[in-house]
């Protein structure tokens, strides 16, 4: 699991920035965090999850990317759309993936 250098971070959790994603980093266990990744299915542009759900055996073997994150549900939807918004005025929607990873994705 990884997060992006351009990760949206919501404002409120922005004073624990460091904190949080070295968290992400040891798979440690952070509550009421919700991660907007790119998508795992490629079935969509981006996706939304629940941080500890994606510590769960069934995530092992994905590469996760996280673009944003988020305290709680609500406020994941709310990142996501900003998210949706700067890519589309960017005319990067369709290459989201270089957008936050950079040309080495």
């Amino acid at each position: 699991m990884v997060v992006s250098e351009n990760a949206y971070i919501s404002e409120i959790l922005q004073r624990k920035k460091n904190k949080i994603i070295e968290r992400i980093r040891r798979q440690k266990n952070i509550p009421f965090l919700y991660c907007v990744t790119l998508p795992l299915w490629k079935s969509a542009v981006l996706e939304i999850y629940e941080y500890n759900e994606l510590l769960s055996d069934f995530y092992q073997n994905q590469e996760i990317v996280i673009v944003g994150l988020a305290a709680g549900k609500d406020d994941a939807l709310v990142i996501t759309k900003r998210i949706v918004k700067d890519l589309v005025c960017a005319d990067q929607i369709t290459e989201a993936v270089h957008y936050f990873c950079g040309e080495e994705a």
